[in-house]
């Protein structure tokens, strides 16, 4: 996959020595960063409809190493090598009806240094796709054996932030249909990244349709059925709305993270195929 993905990198020649927060005159300056977690339950017209949150998995991921830890604060703080491109996702842990851990929604993200001061460094749920792919990113990187100054380089060269802002743009737009980034193909993208050919037409959603909620509570035999979207976002508009939005021939759950989920494949209007099932315990990984 390297000569596919990593084709147009530099390789760059210099040595780089890490360690975690080390301090030693070859490293680069450490800073401590303080970063805000999601309010919850989201301050949105779902808000009653929400379970209780159990606590938060983070996920932080840089060129040299990926931690992943659990929070039940509303701040976290991570040490960072100054201006060095780190990615963290917070993914809300959830309490199911029976009193057991579920993994339903999308987490929130950051990304360092694009994020920096903004918000006063508050994680999003907007943000949780792209920290998603720069995690991605490290991770390729890894893999082929990219240096972890090559993998910085690559990662850096890319404007995450004026990404963002696209995709910030396109949640907030009134169109037919929610813009869902996590519905998007992700092979694309990161191709797009590593090869220098990114275009903003890899952002637009193709095959995606609404789906009425009406037309899943019909199919389910239950009216009052309440589900909501695993990208927090997109619950805000479902009052008004009353859809979802999916991809044709691409499964998705949708749920009402606290009991059932059903598993969707949209392929027509006249032709959605949906398999009610009992949602997952969230196992942690030993």
């Amino acid at each position: 996959m390297r000569n596919i993905l990593f084709y147009g990198l530099f390789l760059l020649t210099v040595p780089l020595t890490l360690s975690d927060c080390a301090q030693n005159l070859n490293a680069p300056a450490q800073e401590e960063l303080s970063i805000t977690l999601p309010h919850w339950p989201p301050e949105d017209s779902q808000k009653e409809a929400y379970p209780l949150l159990s606590r938060w998995q983070i996920t932080v991921t840089c060129a040299d190493y990926q931690k992943s830890f659990f929070s039940t604060e509303e701040e976290i703080i991570i040490c960072v090598k100054k201006n060095r491109p780190i990615s963290v996702t917070a993914k809300p842990i959830t309490l199911l009806a029976s009193g057991e851990e579920c993994s339903y929604f999308m987490p929130a993200g950051f990304i360092y240094p694009a994020n920096i001061h903004t918000e006063s460094n508050a994680a999003s749920w907007e943000a949780g796709f792209l920290a998603q792919i720069m995690k991605l990113l490290f991770i390729e990187g890894n893999n082929e054996g990219l240096s972890s100054l090559d993998i910085e380089y690559l990662v850096s060269c890319f404007n995450w932030k004026k990404v963002q802002e696209t995709i910030d743009k396109k949640i907030k737009e009134e169109n037919q249909f929610f813009y869902n980034p996590w519905l998007l193909t992700q092979a694309p993208l990161l191709e797009g990244i590593a090869n220098h050919s990114f275009k903003s037409s890899l952002l637009n959603l193709t095959g995606s349709s609404p789906l009425e909620l009406q037309t899943l509570r019909e199919a389910t035999g239950s009216s009052s059925l309440q589900l909501l979207s695993s990208f927090i976002p997109e619950n805000n508009q479902l009052k008004e709305k009353k859809q979802f939005t999916v991809t044709k021939n691409t499964p998705i759950l949708i749920s009402d993270a606290k009991e059932y989920g059903l598993f969707i494949n949209y392929k027509s209007s006249k032709n959605i195929s949906l398999d009610l099932i009992i949602l997952p315990i969230f196992i942690e990984d030993i």
